[in-house]
């Protein structure tokens, strides 16, 4: 646990990232966002995150990335008829 700190810590710091820039490294997209978008749209939609305004203006520039709709819609498209997906993370 030594190098782990506190889960508020690192809450508060991941807030403070995401609120600096639109992306993890800046301006620009990086495949940093693709591992950060989805633990943060993962953990918002399942509560292991708690929603806070950052993290869903964040969610929501990844969410509407083309390349993520289209990944989404191929996962649809293999649910069983009638499973609906959630449309949002964190509601």
């Amino acid at each position: 646990m030594v190098g782990y700190g506190r889960y508020e810590d690192v809450i508060d710091t991941l807030e403070n990232a995401l609120s600096q820039d639109e992306y993890v490294a800046g301006p620009r997209f990086t495949a940093a966002d693709l591992y950060v978008g989805s633990q943060v749209g993962w953990g918002m939609q399942f509560g292991s995150i708690e929603s806070r305004p950052a993290f869903q203006r964040y969610w929501e520039r990844i969410a509407d990335r083309p390349a993520r709709v289209r990944a989404s819609e191929l996962d649809d498209a293999l649910l069983p008829e009638g499973t609906k997906p959630p449309t949002t993370a964190g509601g």
